[in-house]
């Protein structure tokens, strides 16, 4: 039996090129899921018609108010089983008005019950609180409403728990 070089030359080539081209696509496909989930996590939310908290979604204030409101800053945690998120606005103009019309929507078009007294006539408004059952059986939402001569937060909690409403 006889070595022929250019023989082995050859074969070694062939086996190179897949593997090259194996590696080039995996590393794309790598870059291209890091820059899918890079763009999911910096999106900005203030254009969303509703917050998501689990499976729960309740209306957000530009989808109830009809007009883009200026976002700061959007954070979601989980602790002792509560899934939370915060999202929080600039002032606007008549943000006591605002906050009235968004809270007086929330119960009379999508089901919360308000679970302390609001007023939402003066500069500022702390704890103002509406709350559901959630889509899941043994969970409710809340939405808790802050605001002062700055802006206005808006808070949903989701955890276990059951609404009783009189």
């Amino acid at each position: 039996m006889s070595y022929d070089p250019s023989r082995a030359a050859s074969t070694g080539t062939k086996r190179r090129v897949p593997l090259v081209l194996i590696i080039v696509g995996s590393v794309v496909v790598v870059l291209g899921l890091i820059v899918l989930i890079a763009f999911w996590v910096l999106r900005d939310t203030s254009d969303q018609d509703f917050y998501k908290v689990g499976k729960d979604e309740v209306p957000s204030v530009q989808y109830i108010l009809g007009e883009r409101r200026n976002l700061v800053h959007v954070s979601t945690s989980v602790q002792n089983g509560v899934r939370k998120r915060i999202v929080e606005y600039q002032a606007s103009e008549n943000q006591g008005g605002d906050m009235e019309r968004y809270a007086q929507a929330l119960m009379d078009d999508y089901g919360f019950y308000e679970t302390s007294p609001h007023d939402f006539t003066g500069s500022s408004g702390r704890g103002f609180e509406f709350a559901k059952e959630s889509v899941e059986d043994g969970f409710i939402v809340i939405v808790e409403i802050d605001y002062d001569r700055s802006g206005y937060t808006i808070t949903i909690l989701r955890g276990k728990g059951t609404l009783t409403h009189s």
